[in-house]
């Protein structure tokens, strides 16, 4: 009897199956959606709140400090808050974490466009508002990193934690992009003004933009991607060993890190790359200033969303073509391109004096740091055993995190007293050293990228349920 040959898939379908394997399975679906929104919230908050500090003429000479304190604010939470995080991620139902960090999160950009749209100019509140969207946002990444090996199978898991990456750090092209979209059309003044309320359908979008339509517009995000997580089934913890105390159970995730060679050694490259060539948020401002102004002299917001936009389309192709790649070997070569293209396009940003090399050079950045901390998340999540996740990467976190929001902190400040452009180069060369350092002098590191050596690890003695 003969059989009816399988129907040949065009190109662009095998390629979809390839690149977007993960989304096959439906919850995992609905986190990723979830996560596409509440990070476009996170990363519009960040330049928006950015754009309004630089903007206050009472901070003039320091706008560059106040913005590293911010954006300092908002990444410190990662450092200090992280053991308790990684401990609920591991102890109650995960999904359920998730859907209150939404809610909470709805909470906190609502007081803040209030704040904004009343007419408060005080920096320190959004200094405090920033805290506190740092500890939540912390709180979700660690919920979702430690959720998503649970929602697909372990063929799909390199795919899925991509994916999950290309979300985070893709969303930086759709939050800011959207900004630029509102401060097209109502004005940036509209924006970032001085208060005031008509009910008069004209000016509605003035009105509710009077310094505070961007942060609204972040509340929305966050309540979209809350009815997403509402949809997630999946129940997944992790495992809490009941005979220990709390720092005894948070410390394993700690140990497990300083003990097993391959995920402490990809840590310290990433603590390395985030310092280096990632630490840009607070620098965002003036380097806008100084690559997309017309006279150098005259400050637009809109030209920090575009900027944030570029750095998130490169982000978004590179973390999706990684989610594609399937063989380990292929992973490790491409990783060591990734580190070579994250190191040498600040440079090139930093030292370009024409508005569309700057541009084009911002989008191979995101392209380049995006993909490079997308194939450590891929490696680290393959690696590391489920009881123990959420502590692991807790602890990964609270490195990467902590790191960046001492460096944003120390840039910001450094722009009010030298070119942002400079400081950028300065550090892409430091980082060219690093990468060409891994390749000459380290076993370790050749075998990753040339052998693709990352296999799974056994769970350190202790780190979960166990006696």
């Amino acid at each position: 009897m003969a059989t009816t040959p399988e129907p040949q898939r065009s190109f662009l379908v095998r390629r979809a199956h390839r690149f977007l394997a993960a989304l096959v399975f439906r919850d995992f679906r609905f986190m990723a959606f979830a996560t596409l929104c509440s990070s476009s919230g996170a990363w519009a908050l960040i330049v928006a709140r950015g754009a309004w500090v630089y903007g206050i003429p009472e901070l003039q000479g320091t706008q560059g400090m106040w913005v590293g304190l911010i954006t300092f604010a908002a990444m410190s939470p990662r450092f200090f808050a992280t053991p308790f995080i990684g401990y609920l991620a591991d102890k109650v139902t995960r999904k359920t974490l998730l859907q209150w960090v939404y809610v909470l999160q709805i909470v906190q950009a609502s007081v803040m466009a209030v704040l904004v749209m009343t007419g408060v100019s005080n920096p320190w509140y959004v200094v405090m508002l920033a805290v506190i969207n740092g500890t939540l946002r912390s709180t979700q990444m660690t919920a979702a990193q430690s959720l998503t090996p649970n929602l697909v199978d372990r063929e799909r898991l390199p795919n899925a934690v991509a994916l999950n990456q290309a979300m985070q750090q893709g969303s930086r092209a759709v939050g800011p992009a959207i900004l630029l979209l509102i401060s097209v059309t109502v004005g940036s003044s509209a924006i970032f003004g001085t208060g005031g309320f008509s009910f008069s359908l004209q000016n509605l979008a003035v009105t509710l933009g009077t310094s505070s339509i961007v942060f609204w517009a972040c509340a929305v995000f966050y309540l979209v991607a809350l009815v997403s997580a509402l949809n997630i089934r999946t129940i997944s913890t992790g495992v809490i060993n009941r005979r220990r105390g709390f720092w005894s159970n948070a410390a394993a995730g700690f140990a497990y890190i300083y003990g097993t060679p391959l995920v402490f050694g990809i840590l310290m490259m990433a603590l390395a790359h985030c310092v280096l060539v990632m630490s840009f948020e607070s620098m965002l401002p003036p380097l806008a200033l100084e690559k997309l102004s017309p006279d150098g002299v005259t400050f637009d917001a809109n030209d920090v969303y575009a900027l944030m936009a570029a750095l998130g389309i490169g982000s978004l192709f590179s973390s999706i073509f990684v989610g594609g790649i399937i063989n380990h070997m292929t992973r490790g070569k491409v990783f060591l391109l990734l580190g070579f293209t994250s190191s040498l396009t600040p440079i090139g940003m930093g030292l370009s004096a024409q508005t569309g090399i700057s541009v084009i050079a911002a989008v191979l950045m995101g392209l380049g740091t995006s993909g490079f901390m997308t194939i450590t998340h891929t490696i680290i999540q393959s690696v590391v055993p489920d009881e123990i996740r959420g502590r692991v990467s807790s602890a990964y976190s609270m490195h990467i995190g902590g790191s960046m929001a001492f460096a944003n902190l120390l840039y910001g400040s450094l722009a009010d007293f030298w070119s942002a452009g400079l400081v950028m180069a300065v550090s892409g060369a430091a980082f060219t050293l690093v990468v060409a350092g891994t390749v000459i002098g380290s076993g370790f590191w050749r075998d990753i990228y040339f052998r693709g050596t990352a296999r799974p690890v056994a769970a350190a003695a202790g780190a979960g349920g166990g006696d």
